[in-house]
C-alpha cells in the first residue's frame, strides 16, 4: 500500500467543509469507496488536538496501522486509535512487538518488558500486579495483555490485564533482537487504558456498528461530540446499521455526503458497481487521475478461470513475478484461505509476504501479524474484512467460486481496494455476484 498516495493532503470542497466544521458539533459523514472518509477521520482528530482528549475507534486491527501513518503525518499521537474489541476491554494498544528478559536459568524475568517497533525500543518496568483502573489512569501506567492463547509460563509471569508498568528511559541504540537474552512474547500487547470519558470521539466504518452501540457504548463515554464516518455499501457486520438508520437515530447531527471517488479507476468502477444490489454510481463523480482513468489509460479488470485453487495461485504468482508487480494485495474470504495462499505462494517462489490472521479458534492458537504497509515489495495477504479502508495498486481476488466469497458486500469491498488493476480468479462455478458485469468491460480468460 502506497501510504503517501493513500493520505490526502489536498482536500476538495466537500472534504474541506467537513474539516472546517466545528469539532464541537457532532457530525455524520457518508461517502462511497475511495471518497476519503478515513482521511477525514484523521483530520477530525487534528481539529480536536488542542481542544481536549480525542480517540479514533475503528473495527479492524489492520486499518489501525494505516490510520497511525496518517496521524503521524499530521503530528498527532498515533497511539490514540483503538479497534472495537480493544476499545471495549483495554483502551489504546501501543504499536510494536513485546519482548521479555530471560534470567540465567532461562525463566522469564517479569520485572521488565520491551516494546520494539522498527529500530525503536522502549523499556517498561513492572510497578504492581493488581487492577486499580482510576489509579492507573491517573498515573499513566501501561498494561500487558495477550491477544491469543499463550503457554502457562507467560500467564504465571504476568497473568492477564493485571500487571502494570511504567515507561523508563533507555539507550537509543539498545536492541533486544541482537541477543538471545530476550524472548518475544507471543501476541503480547502493551496498552494504555483509555480515560473514563473522552471529549471527542471519532468512529470510522460507522456502518459496522449499530444505533445501540452508539447510544450505550460510545455516547456515554463522550464528553463533547462524536463524528461518524461510513458507507452503507461497505457494511460487513450483520449487526451494523445503514448510514440512513444512523442519520434517523441522531437527527441533530450535521450530515455531509462526500461526492468524489479518488481511488477506483473508471475501468474498475464500471465493473465493481455491478456487484452490489444497490444502485450506486462510481463513474459520474470519479476524479481518479483527474477523471481520465478509463480504458485504455487504465487496464480492464481480468477474470480468469483456472482448473484448481492451486492453479489460481500459480497464475497469480506468475503474474506478479513476470510483470514485477509491487504494491500487491491478495484478498480472500477467511483465515483458512490466507494460510492456503501463503503456502501455495511459497511453492511458487514467493516465500516472503505480509499478512494478518489467527491460526484457529480454539487453544492452542496464535495470531500471525507481519503487516508492514510501508513495504510495497511484499504481497499483502488479508481477508476481505481486514482490508477495509486500504488500497493497493494491484488487487487479486482468488477463489471467486459460488458460495465461497462471503456476502455480496464483502466481495464488493475486496474488489474496491484497487487503485490500478483488478484480477479475479475462480476454479469452480463463478460467483453469481459477477453476473451483471458487462462482457466488454472485462478481459475474461476461460
Amino acid at each position: 500500500m502506497r501510504l503517501h498516495n493513500w493520505f490526502i493532503r489536498n482536500l476538495d470542497d466537500i472534504q474541506r467543509e467537513v474539516v472546517i466544521e466545528s469539532i464541537d458539533k457532532s457530525i455524520i459523514v457518508q461517502g462511497l469507496a475511495g471518497s476519503g472518509k478515513t482521511n477525514l477521520a484523521i483530520h477530525r482528530a487534528l481539529q480536536a488536538k488542542n481542544r481536549g482528549s480525542y480517540a479514533i475507534v475503528i473495527m479492524t486491527i489492520a486499518l489501525k496501522r494505516m490510520i497511525a501513518y496518517g496521524m503521524k503525518e499530521l503530528g498527532l499521537d498515533n497511539e490514540r486509535i483503538a479497534y472495537d474489541w480493544s476499545w471495549e476491554n483495554r483502551g489504546f494498544d501501543l504499536i510494536g512487538d513485546v519482548y521479555c528478559m530471560l534470567k540465567e536459568n532461562g525463566q522469564i524475568d517479569n520485572s521488565v518488558v520491551f516494546l520494539v517497533r522498527g529500530n525503536e525500543t522502549r523499556k517498561f518496568e513492572l510497578v504492581f500486579k493488581e487492577y486499580q483502573a482510576p489509579y492507573i489512569r491517573s498515573r499513566g501506567h501501561f498494561g500487558l495483555d495477550f491477544g491469543d492463547w499463550v503457554d502457562s509460563s507467560i500467564y504465571v509471569a504476568w497473568n492477564r490485564r493485571t500487571s502494570w508498568f511504567k515507561e523508563v528511559p533507555i539507550d537509543s541504540d539498545f536492541n533486544v533482537t541482537k541477543t538471545n537474552k530476550y524472548r518475544l512474547v507471543p501476541s503480547g500487547t502493551l496498552y494504555k487504558p483509555a480515560e473514563s470519558t473522552i471529549d471527542y470521539l471519532i468512529v470510522d466504518e460507522a456502518q459496522d456498528f449499530n444505533v445501540n452501540d452508539f447510544r450505550l457504548r460510545f455516547i456515554p463515554k463522550m464528553n463533547k461530540t462524536i463524528s461518524l464516518l461510513g458507507d452503507s455499501n461497505q457494511k460487513m457486520n450483520s449487526k451494523g446499521n445503514s448510514m440512513q438508520q444512523l442519520k434517523d437515530a441522531f437527527p441533530n447531527f450535521k450530515n455531509f455526503n462526500l461526492k468524489y471517488n479518488y481511488r477506483l479507476p473508471k475501468s474498475i468502477a464500471k465493473v465493481v458497481q455491478k456487484i452490489t444490489d444497490s444502485d450506486i454510481d462510481l463513474l459520474t463523480d470519479n476524479l481518479k487521475a483527474g477523471g481520465n482513468s478509463d480504458f485504455p489509460n487504465y487496464p480492464k479488470p481480468i477474470i480468469k478461470r483456472c482448473n484448481s485453487r492451486e492453479d489460481e495461485i500459480k497464475w497469480i504468482a506468475n503474474r506478479i513475478n513476470n510483470e514485477s508487480l509491487d504494491d500487491v494485495a491478495i484478498l480472500v474470504e477467511d483465515a483458512s484461505c490466507i494460510q492456503e495462499v501463503v503456502k501455495l505462494l511459497a511453492l511458487n517462489g514467493i516465500d516472503k509476504v505480509q499478512t494478518h490472521y489467527r491460526t484457529g479458534k480454539t487453544a492452542p492458537f496464535h495470531t500471525v501479524n507481519t503487516l508492514d504497509f510501508s513495504n510495497n515489495d511484499l504481497p499483502c495477504i488479508l481477508n476481505y474484512y481486514a482490508a477495509k479502508g486500504s488500497e493497493f495498486d494491484h488487487v487479486f481476488v482468488p477463489f471467486a467460486n459460488e458460495g465461497r466469497v462471503g456476502k455480496r458486500n464483502d466481495f464488493f469491498v475486496a474488489c474496491t481496494r484497487s487503485s490500478n488493476s483488478l484480477y479475479i480468479t475462480y476454479s469452480g462455478k463463478r460467483t453469481t455476484f459477477l453476473d451483471k458485469v458487462v462482457d466488454q468491460d472485462v478481459v475474461e480468460y476461460k
